[in-house]
C-alpha cells in the first residue's frame, strides 16, 4: 500500500514538473498596446501620450534595421524594421510600433521579447540587469549607449505604462515576469 502511494506521489510530481516546464517554455506574452507615461525630473505621472511610427508598406524589407547588445546578459541581436515579418516577439526582439528611433532627441526606443526557456526567450535574463548596467544600440551606423536607471513590475493586462523622464532619450525593455506580471527596464542615453 505504501509503495503504491509513493509511486503515485512520485508520478504526480513528475507530471506536475513536466506541465510547469512546458507552460514556461511555451508561455508567450503579448503586448497589445503601450501607454507611454512621461515623467519629468520634478513631477510624477502626467497624461498618457503615445507616438506612432510607421514605415510605408512599399518599404518592407527583411534587412537588419539596428542591433542591440547587452553585455551583462550576453545579448547581441539584430533588430528588424517595424513592418518586417521578423519584427515580432515570436521570432526576435521586437521594436514596439510606438517607439521613437534612437536618433530622436528625448525619444523612447521600446523593445519587447519573451522570457522563459524557449529558444526565442531573448529577455530570459532581463531581470538580472541592475541600475548602472549598460545597453548598446547601433542604429544607422551610429552607436548609442544607455545606462539602466530603473526597473519595475506591472500587472499583465495587455497594456504597459512606461514611467520615464520625457527630457531624456530612453530605451525601454519589456518582458513577462511569471504568469501575471511584466518587467519594465528603463535606461537613459549617456
Amino acid at each position: 500500500m505504501r509503495l503504491k502511494l509513493v509511486r503515485f506521489l512520485l508520478i504526480s510530481f513528475i507530471i506536475f514538473i513536466y506541465v510547469y516546464c512546458l507552460s514556461n517554455i511555451y508561455s508567450y506574452h503579448k503586448i497589445d498596446n503601450v501607454n507611454i507615461v512621461k515623467n519629468s525630473h520634478n513631477s510624477s505621472e502626467t497624461n498618457a501620450d503615445s507616438t506612432n511610427i510607421s514605415i510605408p508598406e512599399d518599404n518592407k524589407k527583411e534587412e537588419v534595421f539596428a542591433s542591440v547588445r547587452i553585455p551583462k546578459i550576453r545579448i547581441n541581436r539584430n533588430l528588424y524594421p517595424l513592418n518586417s515579418s521578423k519584427n515580432t516577439v515570436d521570432k526576435n526582439i521586437q521594436i514596439i510600433k510606438e517607439s521613437n528611433m534612437p536618433d530622436e532627441v528625448n525619444g523612447n526606443f521600446i523593445l519587447a521579447a519573451h522570457s522563459g526557456f524557449s529558444s526565442i526567450a531573448y529577455f530570459h535574463d532581463l531581470d538580472k540587469l541592475e541600475i548602472g548596467d549598460e545597453v548598446f544600440v547601433n542604429y544607422l551606423k551610429n552607436d548609442y549607449k544607455y545606462i539602466i536607471s530603473d526597473k519595475y513590475d506591472v500587472l499583465k493586462t495587455g497594456k504597459v505604462s512606461i514611467k520615464r523622464d520625457k527630457n531624456r532619450s530612453t530605451i525601454t525593455m519589456i518582458t513577462c515576469k511569471g504568469q501575471d506580471k511584466q518587467l519594465v527596464v528603463i535606461g537613459y542615453l549617456v
